[in-house]
């Protein structure tokens, strides 16, 4: 068996939906009677009843019981004990409030229900789901591949490094949590009596056991399945760990018992990381990375900072490690069917959790999500839909890769289009359009139609004069829509956004039109005011200076301008204002990042307006700015430009290649982890010649 028929697919995971209810349903049974009125006119008593009888009802219980006319949500919450789980845990009542500029507006009144879950039971469950999933692979067709038995427990170790980094986290989920092995009492006397952390290792322990046996017999074929990662998110409920990062890590810990690493790679990111660790201001922070839980630090510690280098690197081992050892098992017309089968999935079980709200909060459990589904069918102020994705952006981007993927395929392997596989492909432009991922539609779109005229125009002569056409046609577009604005104000948009984003302890004189220096865009006048009274971050003190009294040569923008007048046509003005508002790198921060994954110290280092809330720098390259800097970056940007050199023969390739590039300028879609693999074995498939057209 090949692959895994689509049908069979729903239904196994339609089984695994079941047992988890009857399992919610164990675990939930009641002596008490649920709230028995059904007068609309008893919400407080329903209210009351609940918030009093806590960790008494299953989910089930509570919403048959309820018939009010708030909108209900439903969220787990990961500090409740064992005996708890599955059941109330408490529930917040939120009037109704006025939408911010919305005059008469108001938000609807909501009830949110907070069901218990519980760090070793979602362990085991959770370890349980995706390992079952895993085991829907089929088998190698030879049992070459072997883990080290070193593996296992290097990977406890690792483990038990993030459970430490990360303690002030884990403090928050139980009182009873402890990273020591063992403490003296108060007579000097040694007690090993952490049964909290025993018991967590021995589940780690039993899940790489399962691990090492499913991966040592279906290693091979996990390529051609990657494209489910973006169905199952692997995101543990009550961690912050996501299922598939151990996976990666986990073989890239064996590739280097068995086999030695690119010695430059690994040379240059040491390198990196001493500088990291001499920079790092230890702090145990508890820093709530949110939509990006699992795959992001929360702490600004030693350790945490060492798991999360770690594990960047394990996962870029890993990747490369299971591409190789994959070669001769990789299918490409597999990986197509299995990316149409996943966006279809997200699709259908987005609206499915949209809709009901036990779904959603069981799609939540199941898929690993790093936060809970939309709880609407429509999207955010009718637009953006997300479905289960954490961003509607970073999904967007998804689905018109597969769309494009979908076509190279036909073209590159021959893909035979069947009924089935038209109507996935339909599904999938609904998602791209529900998504409202606009960047993504554009370039689908051009690079699709550069695609078909490569395949269908032979003539050099006539092709290069198509594509003159093309570009004379967007150049005289853009130069309309240019024309219709201020170069003046398109080449300040990033910096005026950046200055209103700032703390700005001033008392200002105002003009005639009640403006002050700032919203006047006077920065000459701001860069002469006392430093502690603008609190200018580092980053936009020095582009002030440089917007304002760097030498500019007549009628050629600076490059500065260009992207303040670029950001503001895609809609990213305010978004990396506000980063340049929060950036206040030192000289080796700037120059070398803050290490992978690292956003603690980014957000906490320095105040602006936006305190409340992960925002998010809207941008990759932005996001690798933080964590490797510019060395880091030009160093990438080296390396990317000698690979598409090497393989500017490989066209399919490279166009599947540009589309990332260019999304990633305005999205965040390399920091969360199945976008990352993506583009990683993406990457691989082009160096080992494995998308090409002979």
């Amino acid at each position: 068996m090949n692959k895994l028929n689509s049908i069979n697919i729903f239904w196994k995971i339609l089984i695994i939906f079941v047992a988890l209810i009857l399992i919610f349903g164990y675990f939930s049974n009641s002596e008490l009677e649920p709230y028995a009125s059904k007068s609309v006119d008893g919400f407080s008593d329903w209210l009351n009843y609940y918030r009093e009888l806590k960790c008494e009802f299953s989910l089930f219980e509570i919403t048959k019981s309820y018939i009010f006319e708030h909108e209900i949500t439903l969220r787990n919450e990961p500090s409740g004990d064992i005996e708890c789980f599955g059941k109330n845990f408490y529930i917040d009542y939120i009037r109704e409030q006025k939408v911010e500029d919305g005059f008469d507006k108001f938000s609807p009144s909501k009830v949110i229900l907070r069901i218990s879950t519980n760090l070793h039971l979602d362990l085991i469950f959770q370890s349980a789901i995706w390992l079952i999933i895993f085991s829907f692979i089929p088998k190698n067709k030879s049992n070459e591949f072997k883990i080290n038995r070193w593996t296992i427990f290097l990977s406890l170790a690792l483990l038990y490094l993030h459970t430490y980094g990360e303690k002030e986290f884990y403090k928050t989920l139980s009182r009873d949590f402890s990273h020591l092995f063992f403490f003296r009492e108060y007579n000097n006397s040694l007690v090993f009596s952490n049964y909290y952390l025993y018991t967590y290792l021995l589940s780690i322990f039993i899940m790489f056991y399962f691990l090492k046996n499913i991966l040592e017999s279906r290693a091979y074929n996990l390529v051609n399945y990657f494209p489910y990662l973006f169905l199952f998110y692997g995101t543990f409920a009550s961690l912050n760990l996501n299922f598939f990062v151990i996976v990666l890590s986990f073989l890239g810990i064996n590739k280097l018992l068995v086999s030695k690493p690119n010695f430059k790679f690994s040379i240059f990111y040491l390198f990196f990381f001493i500088i990291w660790m001499f920079n790092l201001e230890n702090i145990d922070s508890n820093f709530d990375v949110d939509k990006i839980r699992g795959f992001a630090n929360t702490s600004q510690t030693y350790f945490s900072l060492i798991f999360w280098s770690l594990v960047f690197y394990l996962v870029a081992i890993g990747t490369y490690y299971l591409v190789e050892i994959s070669i001769d098992s990789i299918d490409l017309k597999l990986i197509t069917n299995n990316l149409l089968i996943t966006s279809s999935f997200l699709i259908f079980f987005g609206i499915l959790s949209s809709l009901n709200q036990v779904f959603n909060f069981l799609s939540f459990y199941v898929f690993g999500l790093n936060k809970t589904g939309m709880n609407s069918i429509t999207g955010v102020e009718g637009n953006a839909w997300r479905g289960l994705a954490p961003s509607a952006e970073g999904i967007g981007e998804f689905y018109a890769f597969v769309i494009l993927f979908s076509v190279i395929s036909f073209i590159v392997s021959n893909f035979d289009f069947k009924t089935h596989h038209y109507i996935m492909i339909f599904i999938t432009l609904y998602g791209l359009y529900r998504a409202n991922n606009a960047a993504a539609i554009i370039s689908l779109t051009i690079l699709l139609i550069i695609t078909i005229i490569h395949k269908n125009i032979l003539d050099k002569k006539l092709k290069t004069l198509v594509y003159l056409i093309l570009i004379a046609i967007l150049l005289i577009g853009a130069y309309s829509l240019l024309n219709n604005y201020s170069f003046e104000f398109l080449s300040g948009a990033i910096m005026y956004e950046s200055v209103q984003a700032s703390n700005i302890d001033y008392e200002f004189n105002l003009n005639q039109y009640n403006l002050s220096a700032a919203e006047e865009a006077n920065y000459a006048f701001l860069l002469n005011l006392p430093k502690d009274q603008t609190n200018f971050s580092s980053s936009l003190q020095y582009l002030l200076n440089s917007y304002t009294y760097g030498n500019k040569i007549q009628n050629i923008p600076s490059v500065l301008s260009s992207i303040s007048a670029a950001s503001y046509f895609i809609n990213r003005s305010e978004k990396w204002g506000i980063f340049i508002s929060k950036y206040n790198p030192d000289v080796y921060e700037l120059l070398f990042g803050y290490g992978p994954n690292q956003f603690p110290e980014y957000f906490l280092g320095h105040n602006n307006i936006y305190q409340d809330g992960l925002i998010l720098p809207h941008s990759s390259i932005l996001s690798y700015l933080l964590f490797f800097g510019i060395i880091g970056l030009g160093v990438l940007f080296v390396v990317v430009g000698k690979f598409i050199l090497v393989n500017k023969d490989n066209f399919y390739g490279i166009i599947l290649l540009m589309f990332f590039l260019i999304n990633f300028i305005k999205s965040d879609s390399l920091i969360y982890f199945p976008n990352l693999v993506l583009i990683s074995i993406l990457f691989n498939l082009i160096r080992f010649r494995l998308i090409s057209k002979d």
